[in-house]
């Protein structure tokens, strides 16, 4: 068990999961690249929100104005992706309610694919590991489409030379 070194952990593009834990002090379990949810990986007293919403603060904004812009994009408030840092690329997607200790956060980047497993979804990341998670392959799929939706909104000047300049 590898513990947080500092109080909070810092998402880097290596970050590909953080999943809720169900322990006396540790919060949350952070998946990095070429690691699984078998091997040892860093923990954090902090729950997965705390952690994202300390890294939205790092690069200029905060968990809720994060959801805020995001509601405003998709017109919707449940199960949003968070662009953390749009500037590098780094979205997450939560797999299901953030009031579900079920959820994971799923780094968009590292995802390759992913597939129907019974009634899960397993994702394969560009490490070459694989992840089963528990939520259904369309809800999975929505959440996906939903974050590529806002990376386009976010780069839609980038990519297509016009629309608002975000940086």
């Amino acid at each position: 068990m590898v513990m947080v070194k500092s109080p909070y952990y810092t998402v880097t593009k290596d970050t590909k999961m953080i999943v809720e834990e169900d322990s006396a002090y540790y919060r949350s379990s952070i998946i990095e690249e070429n690691q699984t949810m078998k091997d040892e990986k860093s923990y954090s007293p902090y729950k997965p929100e705390q952690i994202i919403d300390y890294n939205c603060k790092r690069y200029g904004s905060t968990l809720n104005g994060r959801r805020e812009v995001v509601e405003e994009i998709l017109k919707s408030s449940s199960k949003i992706p968070i662009p953390i840092n749009p500037q590098s690329g780094i979205y997450f997607i939560p797999t299901a309610s953030t009031r579900n200790k079920n959820c994971v956060w799923i780094a968009y980047h590292q995802i390759k694919h992913y597939r129907k497993s019974d009634e899960q979804t397993l994702v394969l990341f560009h490490d070459g590991t694989s992840e089963l998670i528990p939520t259904t392959v369309s809800v999975f799929d929505r959440q996906f489409k939903r974050a590529s939706q806002v990376i386009v909104h976010f780069n839609r000047y980038t990519l297509f030379g016009h629309g608002p300049k975000l940086w």
